[in-house]
């Protein structure tokens, strides 16, 4: 026996000193988030397809080029582009402005 203490003690300690520590080391280094958010005023129907099919055309040239390949699903007032899987940008044109979303760097 190694004195009062012993090794079951000392593992209480160190569990009780992760338990304690650890959501603050957590905290101060967690990855920053970054979100560009831009709004503009509200296209018309015209418009908004129009800007979806010149992104479209020009996303289909940028994979043809060599760039990495992006995919885009859109819907009546809003569409989405991804690379890879992970969102790049939302676009959405309802609630009375065009907002745009932009993910990443």
């Amino acid at each position: 026996m190694r004195g009062r203490f012993g090794r079951r003690a000392l593992a209480w300690a160190a569990v009780l000193m992760i338990a304690v520590l650890g959501p603050v080391v957590a905290h101060s280094y967690r990855p920053e988030a970054r979100i560009n958010v831009t709004t503009y005023r509200e296209f018309s129907d015209l418009e908004f397809l129009q800007l979806q099919e010149d992104l479209r055309v020009q996303l289909q040239r940028e994979s043809v080029a060599g760039m990495p390949a992006f995919d885009m699903v859109s819907a009546a007032t809003h569409f989405e582009i991804h690379q890879g899987g992970t969102p790049v940008i939302l676009v959405d044109n309802s609630a009375g402005r065009l907002l745009v979303i932009a993910f990443g760097q």
